[in-house]
């Protein structure tokens, strides 16, 4: 008996949620700014922890670039989120990832080592939601 055919076909496959979010970190890591962002949606909606300095919720990857990235780009030197392990659930397209906040504010020269949950939420390909859970009071600690 001979296997079924291959069919081959002309749709490009779509990376699933955990591969797609895998990919942003690695681009962080990096220090590729454009791949990080290059499966976000649009009109992505970003929400930042209460209390946090950067608290709040922004539509659109204009409004996150300037309102977080920029700011965060000005006000540390090294920052990333380094993920330790990401949880995925391909059926709704979440994914939680647990990392860990490093880099040194530069106003105080203090660094951080936060645990911070990112929640990701991807349809089709692209990133629709973030939403950031995090210690603020320890982050805090490094900008004071």
């Amino acid at each position: 008996m001979n296997p079924p055919a291959v069919t081959e076909t002309k749709e490009k496959k779509m990376a699933n949620a955990h591969d797609t979010v895998a990919a942003h970190y690695a681009a962080g890591a990096a220090g590729d700014i454009p791949s990080m962002f290059k499966d976000f949606s649009d009109d992505i909606v970003w929400k930042e922890s209460d209390g946090s300095p950067y608290a709040g919720s922004y539509r659109g990857m204009a409004e996150v670039g300037a309102k977080i990235f920029e700011r965060i780009n000005s006000e540390w030197e090294g920052f990333g989120a380094v993920p330790d392990y990401l949880v995925t659930d391909e059926a709704t397209g979440t994914v939680a990832a647990v990392c860990t906040y490093v880099g040194t504010f530069r106003a105080t020269g203090k660094p951080q080592n936060v645990r911070v949950v990112h929640l990701w939420t991807v349809k089709d390909g692209k990133v629709v939601a973030f939403e950031q859970v995090c210690d603020t009071a320890e982050q805090f600690k490094s900008m004071s």
